[in-house]
């Protein structure tokens, strides 16, 4: 689909870009909604995660189906190629290694001139939790950022949770790249239930120490309203770029960035700037 295209130094199409909706806030609607259901799995456990993804995901899952076994695991490599295994494992190795670095290099000890030793370390979380998009498309590279830096920190139990496909199954890409990043759990659950899961426990999901990993709106939500008793990363999402690109920018690549983002979520929201109206074209 080709850009819409708005020329900025035209009077009425500065003024129509001047009526763009603006960013707000999280509505306090949609976290009073978040409130609603995480109280639920407070209070029903498994049973609120069955009946909350079938009325979402339109699935029926079982207790036992709730997390992904060894054997779906095994299967998953089956479905995806061998190139596709070797780049999640290139990205693996490249980001543990950077993240080992910011170790090594964060630690240090101090001793001053009266012999008083100061040292700064940081120690492991017992626990994460990752939530992993799953609704429109698989983002193995999501799972791999927010899984590998945990792993290399030596936190002990890493858990992901992403939405099950419509047929039940976890998009085999998910799966493997999990595998590759050494995931201890891998539970079929998305949405505000999932944060809550994470937050809180059920019969079957452990909690976690902290959650990470972006999501729409409703994760995001949900996110925002455990913060007070689970730490977060940041209230990641909806996703949103905007790109300023000289006349001489290659608008393939700005494709691939403008694609990169818009296809997370209907409310992504992704801009190009430029000056040039054949970049704007080609693009």
């Amino acid at each position: 689909m080709p850009l819409k295209i708005l020329r900025l130094g035209e009077a009425r199409e500065l003024a129509l870009a001047s009526r763009w909706p603006r960013r707000r806030g999280l509505d306090r609607s949609l976290l009073n909604y978040a409130e609603e259901i995480i109280e639920r799995v407070k209070r029903e456990g498994d049973k609120a995660l069955i009946e909350l993804t079938e009325r979402f995901d339109g699935v029926r899952l079982s207790r036992e189906r709730l997390k992904v076994g060894r054997e779906e695991i095994e299967e998953a490599y089956e479905m995806v190629s061998g190139d596709q295994i070797s780049a999640i494992k290139l990205a693996r190795e490249r980001i543990e290694r950077f993240e080992r670095n910011i170790l090594e290099h964060a630690q240090f000890e101090y001793v001053d001139a009266l012999g008083i030793r100061i040292r700064r370390e940081y120690r492991p979380m017992g626990s994460v939790g990752c939530y992993v998009p799953g609704g429109m498309a698989a983002y193995p590279s999501t799972l791999v950022m927010a899984t590998v830096p945990a792993k290399a920190a030596g936190v002990g139990r890493v858990t992901i949770c992403t939405p099950p496909r419509r047929d039940g199954s976890v998009n085999p890409l998910t799966l493997v790249a999990a595998d590759v990043c050494g995931v201890d759990e891998i539970y079929r659950v998305g949405g505000i239930q999932a944060i809550a899961a994470l937050a809180y426990g059920t019969e079957t999901i452990k909690p976690v120490e902290k959650i990470v990993g972006p999501g729409n709106r409703y994760v995001l939500a949900a996110k925002v309203a455990v913060s007070r008793d689970v730490p977060i990363d940041h209230p990641a999402g909806p996703s949103e770029i905007m790109i300023l690109a000289s006349e001489d920018a290659n608008p393939h690549y700005i494709a691939l960035d403008m694609i990169s983002q818009a296809e997370h979520d209907p409310n992504s929201i992704a801009i190009l700037i430029t000056t040039s109206i054949s970049v704007a074209e080609s693009t």
